[in-house]
């Protein structure tokens, strides 16, 4: 990719705070003026003393202590203002970035770790954005800085300041060279970072299975294995950057030491007073701030690309694709379907074919449920019926009479879906059972719990649905957990319910009580996979998937 198409993407996603940007930029264009008039001044108070021309030594005085404090007050202004523009553009880059990580097609951002999509929801926001913030008014800044300087040291001695123009484009060659290394150099920092932040996400996530198992030494190993390979890229880039450091360092000592020996030569001869030998080092000196500064920016620019270039990645991949206008009316749709229609689908993931040829239907408020052994394809079906994953062939549709409707992200709200696993979030029980409904009173709140059979123990904690739950539910049981998600699931006032091993955990009087609960609910379609009997004791229609094939059979 290009650098062009990243700076495209920066200053399409950056130009909101354009106006602020302008102020900063004319902040610190202004704060190196004050710099270089710093130096002029110091020359002719020097000059004055020396020709001891008092009221003219007090005069350039107090314009002196003005531009110091017009220096402070710039600076302050500058720094608001940076804290402000960079915060504001990482918020929006995050923004706009998880909003697309959860509309892109399901198995492309599958394929991504959630470790490396947090590194560059963070780590890569946060470069994009302080450097943003901070190059464009940096080369202002370093800009208006060399024109004034040069402009004052050519006025005081033509030749030395060719002299310094020529060096100052020596080095300016000599960064260009560097540019690709060390955007290359910042990619493998962010990459190894973000396999050491997915495998501790995982650990982290997995600290019972680690504990049971007592491989906490193997785990430490390889965490240790993966932090060295990020410690070795980040020390290979900061290699770089302290070379090109030094160079620069080197380069400015070596021209401040020409620049005392020539005007101290000139002042020998008479050339020179000092007050010019003085605004001279002092230029020399704001000179060299720019060019120090300008071997921090290059970095700090192909790592602002090279970070650009990893978000614009996951921009890129391809959203869910839509089948429905999205202003359908799916309580409309709900209320004329007759069917879910598979017809003649087949999937599979990649090379590895899961399900071939299915052909059957859901009929509205029936209760459905799914068997067959482990990892046949069950939670797969589920996805295909929610229209995460598009079938590989054939079609899945909604039969409505005459009219037939594909399942896309706009017929989604017609599901509610317990998943395996029940993703409860960090929060209290009140906020986790109307997550989806946020309108919901407690009255509602704790009609669904009722159903789910949570009700009993959410009033027998101290704090009831005020109950605050820690990450993954922790706390709580795996059944208590189970019952909270069927009864956000309730809530939701979906008409076709999805439950993927939603009563697992439950002991087999409470799994029937809550099957039984959610049959009586009025016009209500439901698709249950299960092993267990109370689910298929409740269902009119088995479907058994075998075989990457799918049968269909009545139950009652």
């Amino acid at each position: 990719m290009k650098n062009t198409a990243a700076l495209n993407w920066i200053k399409r996603n950056s130009v909101s705070e354009l106006p602020k940007m302008v102020s900063l930029i004319i902040c610190d264009a202004l704060y190196s003026v004050c710099g270089v008039s710093m130096a002029v001044f110091a020359k002719l108070i020097i000059d004055s003393a020396q020709k001891g021309d008092k009221d003219s030594l007090i005069h350039n005085a107090i314009i002196l202590l003005l531009v110091i404090v017009a220096q402070i007050s710039l600076k302050l202004l500058s720094k608001a203002l940076e804290v402000r523009i960079s915060g504001r553009l990482e918020m929006k880059y995050k923004s706009k970035l998880f909003e697309s990580i959860l509309k892109k097609d399901y198995l492309k951002i599958s394929q991504y770790h959630s470790g490396e999509l947090m590194t560059r929801l963070t780590s890569d926001a946060a470069v994009v954005s302080q450097a943003v913030t901070t190059i464009m008014p940096a080369i202002a800044s370093m800009l208006t800085r060399l024109v004034c300087a040069f402009a004052v040291l050519f006025s005081l001695d033509k030749w030395f300041a060719l002299l310094f123009l020529i060096a100052g484009l020596v080095l300016f060659v000599f960064t260009r060279i560097f540019r690709g290394s060390m955007k290359k150099l910042h990619k493998a920092v962010q990459e190894t970072d973000g396999s050491v932040r997915s495998f501790m996400q995982e650990s982290i996530e997995s600290v019972l299975v680690i504990k049971i198992f007592n491989v906490g030494k193997k785990i430490m190993e390889r965490a240790e294995r993966l932090q060295k390979n990020n410690l070795d890229a980040k020390i290979k880039k900061n290699r770089w950057s302290i070379f090109a450091n030094l160079g620069f360092s080197a380069a400015f000592s070596l021209g401040y030491l020409f620049g005392l020996v020539w005007s101290g030569v000139k002042l020998c001869t008479g050339g020179m007073s000092f007050g010019t030998l003085t605004a001279i080092m002092q230029l020399i000196s704001q000179v060299q701030a720019p060019f120090t500064s300008l071997s921090g920016i290059v970095p700090q620019y192909y790592s602002m690309i090279a970070s650009a270039e990893r978000i614009i990645e996951i921009e890129n991949l391809s959203a869910s694709k839509s089948l429905n206008d999205k202003n359908i009316n799916t309580e409309k749709v709900y209320s004329e379907m007759q069917e879910i229609r598979f017809d003649n689908v087949s999937f599979g993931y990649g090379r590895d074919s899961v399900i071939e040829n299915a052909d059957f239907t859901i009929k509205k408020n029936d209760f459905t449920v799914i068997s067959g052994i482990s990892g046949i394809g069950k939670s797969t079906l589920f996805k295909l019926l929610v229209g995460v994953v598009p079938p590989d062939s054939g079609r899945i549709y909604i039969k409505c009479g005459d009219n037939e409707y594909g399942i896309d992200k706009y017929m989604r709200g017609l599901f509610a879906y317990v998943p395996q696993g029940n993703m409860l979030f960090s929060g209290t029980i009140r906020d986790n059972i109307r997550f989806v409904n946020s309108s919901a009173g407690e009255a509602e709140i704790m009609r669904a719990a009722e159903i789910s059979c949570a009700d009993k123990f959410i009033n027998e904690l101290p704090d009831g649905l005020d109950t605050v739950l820690l990450e993954n539910g922790h706390g709580l049981s795996e059944g208590q957990i189970q019952r909270l998600a069927i009864a956000r699931a309730v809530l939701s006032d979906a008409p076709i319910l999805l439950l993927d091993e939603a009563t697992s955990a439950l002991d087999e009087k409470t799994e029937k009580q809550v099957l039984s609960n959610i049959r009586e609910l009025k016009n209500k379609t439901c698709v249950i996979i299960s092993h267990k009997a109370a689910a298929f004791e409740i269902c009119d229609t088995e479907l058994r998937i075998a075989d990457k094939k799918i049968s269909m059979q009545k139950l009652r």
